[in-house]
């Protein structure tokens, strides 16, 4: 390669790069019905999860009927805080897992999962982990066998939201060299402060301003 053929000037966007950093937590969606090859394309996505020994311990169930997407959201809550986007998203889609396929079988699925989000972002759709359910109910909704786990659920559909991005710790704050260099840990009120708190301070005041307004 002759010093004229070297690339010059700011690197190439990495499509993929581009939508990890845009994917968003979405909570609220459009009326809009999710196509069958939009959700067939997520689920080849996670298809192609890495998994230990390649188990791939996951099955899914892609949920649209508005009842069983209602029940799921009555069960979805996390203390006092009702997860109220799961039951009006238009898809939502149950990752469960086989615990004897291995003993890092949770990990597998959640790396399908967020293969998953990732391609559905790259769709223009918009997705929201949810893990705080109670898993008896869940698993009687879905019909799930005792011999399978609920790991999680994806609220999928097109947004009707565009969150702003959330804070995040800098790298030079979690990444360590050769060692671990406790001076570079972010201090407890540093890690509070770019926390899932910033998030929860923003629904705390979305679920409260409608009763003010009355």
């Amino acid at each position: 390669m002759s010093p004229s053929d070297v690339p010059t000037g700011p690197a190439p966007v990495n499509p993929v790069l581009e939508v990890i950093r845009r994917r968003r937590s979405i909570r609220a969606y459009l009326d809009r019905q999710v196509p069958e090859e939009a959700l067939e394309a997520v689920l080849e996505a996670a298809r192609w999860a890495p998994s230990a020994v390649n188990s791939q311990p996951w099955q899914f169930v892609v949920v649209t009927d508005p009842d069983r997407r209602r029940l799921l959201g009555e069960i979805a809550r996390f203390y006092f805080l009702r997860y109220r986007h799961v039951g009006s998203a238009p898809a939502i889609i149950a990752v469960l897992g086989r615990p004897t396929a291995n003993r890092w079988y949770q990990i597998d699925c959640a790396l399908a999962a967020a293969n998953i989000m990732l391609a559905a972002e790259s769709l223009g759709l918009g997705t929201c982990y949810v893990g705080g359910f109670s898993v008896p109910a869940a698993r009687r909704i879905l019909g799930v066998p005792p011999a399978l786990d609920v790991v999680g659920l994806i609220t999928l559909g097109y947004p009707a939201e565009r969150p702003e991005p959330p804070p995040r710790l800098g790298l030079d704050e979690f990444v360590h060299r050769e060692v671990y260099n406790p001076r570079r840990a972010p201090t407890l009120s540093r890690r509070l402060g770019r926390s899932g708190l910033f998030s929860l301070r923003k629904r705390l005041r979305a679920w409260l301003s409608p009763r003010r307004r009355s």
